[in-house]
Order: C-alpha cells, then sequence, then structure tokens
C-alpha cells in the first residue's frame, strides 16, 4: 500500500527520546521535496507532535531528541482533521511543505502554544535557519574559552566598558562565552548582590582584571547602574554597553525562554562576529548616534503593539519623561526591550541628573508597573533629551557573511532606515 493510492502523504508522530529532561528547546531537521526547514520545539517527556506533510512528496525528518514513526492510514486521516480544526495559529506551525502540532496532555501542549506565543509576542527574535548558524543562540557559548584577561586591563585607558549585573549565577556562563570573542579593548565591570561568592571566583579566573563590587538587592539590574552612572565611574568611558543575566521566570514563562532572549540580545551587542567592531566603529563616525541596541528587541514594533509595550507602566514613564523636559503630548514610546544597549555615558545625562537609584526600592517580585519598569523605557529618552538619536543593531546575517547591521534612526517614533 502506498500513500499515491489515497492522493495524500502519511502523517508522522515524533515521540521524545531524549530522557526525562523537561523545559529546554530541541532541534529538528525536516526536508521536503524542494525545502528544508528546521524547527524549534520545547521538549518535554509527554509533550508529542505530529507532522503532516502538505506537499504531494513525503517528509524526512531528523532529530536526536525525538523518534519519528510514520503514521498509517486513519491515524494520517486523523491527524489531517486535527489541523484542519486548529484555528488558533498558535496551535500549530505551519510550512512551505508541512505542518505540525501538538499531542499529549493539555497542560503539556500548552508548553507548545506558550512557546510559540513567547516567541510571537515580540517577534521571533531565533529561528531554526539562524540556530543551524549560531547554535549558542539555542544552547549558550558553553564550550567557548575566556578571553583571560588578554584584551581586558591592557595597559592604557580603554575606551569601551562592558557593565555586566549578574543575579543569577549560572548566566554567567553565557556572558563570559559571548565576551570570549571581543577584539575590541575593554574593561569589564561587574556588580551583583551579596552572598555570590561562587560567582566571584569564576568572573576572576575568567577576567582576572575584572572590577566586582557588591550591591544590596534593590531595582535588579537598573540600580546598580544608575549607582555606577550617578557616582562617576563610567564618565572615563567614550561607550559603554549595559548586559544582564536576564532570565525572565515572570509571566508563567519557562526558563527556556528567558535563555533564548538573553542569548539573542548579547548576541546582537557582542556575542556575533565582529558586531562590537561595527557599533564602535559607528559611534566613531557618527557623534549623532547616542545608543545602539538589538534591533529584535526594540518596541513597539509591527508584532508588539504599543499598548503591550507600555503594559501598566505609562503614568510613571510619563511623569519621569516630563522630569527630564519632555512633555507627556511629545512623548513618543521607544525602548529596548530587556535594558541592554551599548550608549555614550555623556548622553545619560538627564536621566543621571534625576538621581533615581536612592528612590529604587527593595526587591518585591514585580512583574511590571515598578519604578524599575518605567526607567527602561526612559533610557532612550534620556538619549534623545541630550540630543543625540538611536540606532539598531542586527547580527542575524552575519552566518552568510554578510557584514551585521546598525540602523540609524532620526528620531524616536521615526522611521529607521538602515545605513
Amino acid at each position: 500500500m502506498t500513500t499515491a493510492n489515497f492522493g495524500f502523504q502519511f502523517a508522522y508522530r515524533l515521540t521524545p527520546d531524549r530522557g526525562p529532561a523537561d523545559d529546554v528547546v530541541s532541534q529538528l531537521r525536516i526536508d521536503g521535496l524542494v525545502s528544508s526547514q528546521t524547527v524549534l520545539l520545547p521538549y518535554s517527556v509527554g509533550l508529542h507532535y505530529v507532522v503532516v506533510p502538505t506537499g504531494s512528496g513525503a517528509v524526512a525528518i531528523a532529530s536526536k531528541d525525538f523518534r519519528a514513526e510514520r503514521l498509517g492510514l486513519f491515524p494520517s486521516l486523523w491527524a489531517r482533521l486535527r489541523l484542519a480544526l486548529l484555528f488558533k495559529k498558535k496551535k500549530y506551525l505551519k510550512y512551505d511543505e508541512f505542518s505540525l502540532f501538538s499531542v499529549g496532555a493539555k497542560r503539556e501542549r500548552k508548553h507548545f502554544t506558550r512557546f510559540n506565543q513567547d516567541t510571537k509576542n515580540i517577534g521571533v527574535v531565533i529561528d531554526g535557519d539562524l540556530v543551524a548558524n549560531h547554535p549558542e543562540l539555542l544552547y549558550g557559548w558553553k564550550g567557548q574559552q575566556s578571553a583571560q584577561g588578554g584584551i581586558v586591563g591592557h595597559s592604557g585607558p580603554n575606551p569601551v566598558a562592558i557593565v555586566v549585573h549578574i543575579y543569577y549565577e549560572d548566566t554567567w556562563q553565557d556572558i563570559s562565552g559571548a565576551l570570549a570573542s571581543l577584539t575590541v579593548p575593554f574593561d569589564l565591570i561587574v556588580t551583583t548582590v551579596p552572598g555570590r561568592e561562587r560567582l566571584t571566583d569564576a568572573i576572576r579566573r575568567d577576567f582576572p582584571h575584572a572590577e566586582i563590587e557588591q550591591m544590596e538587592n534593590r531595582g535588579r539590574d537598573v540600580r546598580p547602574f544608575l549607582v555606577l552612572l550617578e557616582r562617576g565611574r563610567l564618565d572615563r568611558y567614550r561607550y559603554v554597553c549595559k548586559v544582564h543575566g536576564k532570565k525572565s521566570y515572570d509571566g508563567g514563562r519557562k526558563s527556556y525562554m528567558g535563555a533564548i532572549w538573553r542569548r539573542r540580545l548579547l548576541f546582537d551587542l557582542f556575542g556575533a562576529p565582529g558586531i562590537a567592531n561595527i557599533i564602535v566603529d559607528t559611534f566613531e563616525r557618527n557623534s549623532s548616534i547616542g545608543m545602539i541596541g538589538p534591533r529584535a528587541f526594540r518596541l513597539p514594533r509591527d508584532t508588539y503593539s504599543e499598548e503591550l509595550s507600555w503594559s501598566a507602566n505609562r503614568p510613571l514613564t510619563l511623569e519621569l519623561a516630563e522630569r527630564m523636559g519632555i512633555a507627556s503630548d511629545q512623548f513618543r514610546l521607544d525602548f529596548f526591550g530587556g535594558t541592554m544597549f551599548w550608549v555614550r555615558p555623556e548622553a545619560l545625562k538627564p536621566l543621571r541628573d534625576l538621581h533615581l537609584s536612592s528612590a529604587l526600592p527593595e526587591e518585591q517580585g514585580l512583574l511590571d508597573g515598578g519604578l524599575a519598569h518605567a526607567i527602561e523605557r526612559i533610557f532612550s529618552t534620556s538619549v534623545v533629551a541630550a540630543g543625540y538619536k538611536l540606532a539598531s543593531s542586527d547580527a542575524s546575517g552575519v552566518s552568510d557573511g554578510d557584514r551585521p547591521r546598525v540602523a540609524l534612526d532620526s528620531a524616536m517614533g521615526l522611521e529607521r532606515p538602515d545605513l
């Protein structure tokens, strides 16, 4: 019996086959007659998937984490009927030669729908093709060696500082690995909270010349940076890159979502080959640019509305903007979600002059609406109030040998032409 007798190709069931590991993202390759597709899926022991060919030919499935089994006639008919009844886009994935949906207990299937929703909320920050060329976006920079101080702390003043805040110790591995590829001379400043002796030892091993400072757990990654800024510690640098160990457990997200976002943020700022050099060169060539952040997390955008970008933070954000001299009716929301970016320290003077570090309360686990969330939205406002412009970085093309992109924006809320 062949599939041609019935006018369609049989479906396939994907069964988890990597053991009990949960809360990870798996990668599989599906080849059709004319195209190949790398697909990213959340992995869980009770979470199965069904692949339904939609073209005239069969598909070939390769995965280390799933066992693929071709279904018979009636299960394949059931699969096609079930796919036809899935009206919500987050419940299935559709490609040129196949579609895919999840099966299993409802609580397991929710992992898949939540993954799809989260990846599309800000836009798909990593896709299968990008991960195929840069697996560190999915698995981290675990295999890379640190720079061991070869560039950090060299003789003479460095024009660049990388400022890192770490609360979750396990995120240091990603940051250290991404820093290892830098060829731009830099000073490394790390802030953390008390009781992180193992983290301090790890940082010292990787970067012996790093400056490490413990600060009380207030304002997450925002307050430690403001403390350094207000203290004048960053004044000696021409350019500063602010990053942190983002995890995003909030709102019921799985841990892998925070890891994906963290790695893409790092990738577009200094983790991708040559991107940091291009960013610094862009600052050097264009004195009007005050801040460069990752395009994938610039909000609002086509796939992430202004309402979602404001969330519960409009009143406090507008109040802070007015204190910097920007009236509410002139304000245009335009910021880098995740609070990671490159910036000229002088472009943050309007924010620095507000002296907000002392106003940030002890950590209370707020998911939104706090002072730190409002400040996240006015870092870029400070840049504009200081007379500078914003730009966006995008390293997604470097795998093809293309030059990473930095786009210049003439003002907040206006169009963003490429350089």
